[in-house]
């Protein structure tokens, strides 16, 4: 989302980024409207005026609560364990209280609250990241080792959330590695064995 259209949109992007910061230091539900206002510094008819509602504002802050971000350079199995990696530091930081997706899906009980659609498309585009970098390696049944991966990161953050510690993601990151490395192996040996069939009918 590009960050500078003008002062309007500046204060709507700051509301909403203090929102996700709170909401996910102390909870959406112990957190009110007025607190979002005070830290924000606005008043609540200003916060209002972008945000109709506080379910609109959970939707905002969501879309803003990446607080991970994958590796944009390198070969697919380089940008995987990459992303692991980038979970480990996030396990280790001192704010770290889990996935705020995962948080937020256990708050919003509404499956039709517009935070849960959010929480949804967030995470769909996660796995989805994990499918093609699969596929960009050549690797048979993307989508199944795709799906292994994400569940192996999401069990992680839930893991690690729960017992406080980066264990989970130092593990979830040797897990995938071995996943990764088996599939590539699978997808050599299979070329191999392409590869000769195709001389034998040759001769």
């Amino acid at each position: 989302m590009p960050s500078h259209r003008g002062p309007a949109n500046d204060l709507g992007e700051h509301i909403a980024r203090i929102a996700a910061q709170l909401f996910y230091s102390e909870g959406i539900h112990k957190t009110g409207v007025d607190r979002v206002a005070a830290e924000a510094n606005v008043s609540k008819r200003t916060l209002y005026r972008y945000y109709s509602s506080k379910e609109d504002l959970v939707a905002a802050a969501l879309r803003r609560s990446s607080l991970l971000r994958f590796p944009t350079d390198g070969l697919p199995a380089d940008r995987i364990r990459g992303a692991f990696e980038a979970l480990v530091t996030f396990t280790r930081t001192e704010t770290f209280r889990g996935c705020p997706y995962i948080n937020a899906a256990a708050e919003l009980t509404d499956v039709r609250h517009p935070g849960r659609e959010v929480v949804v498309k967030i995470t769909t585009r996660r796995r989805e990241w994990f499918e093609a970098r699969v596929a960009e390696a050549g690797v048979a049944n993307s989508e199944g080792l795709a799906e292994q991966l994400d569940v192996l990161f999401d069990g992680a953050l839930a893991n690690a959330s729960k017992r406080n510690i980066e264990t989970p993601a130092t593990a979830a990151l040797a897990a995938a590695q071995t996943l990764v490395a088996a599939a590539l192996m699978q997808k050599r040996t299979t070329h191999r064995s392409r590869t000769r069939q195709n001389m034998r009918i040759v001769r």
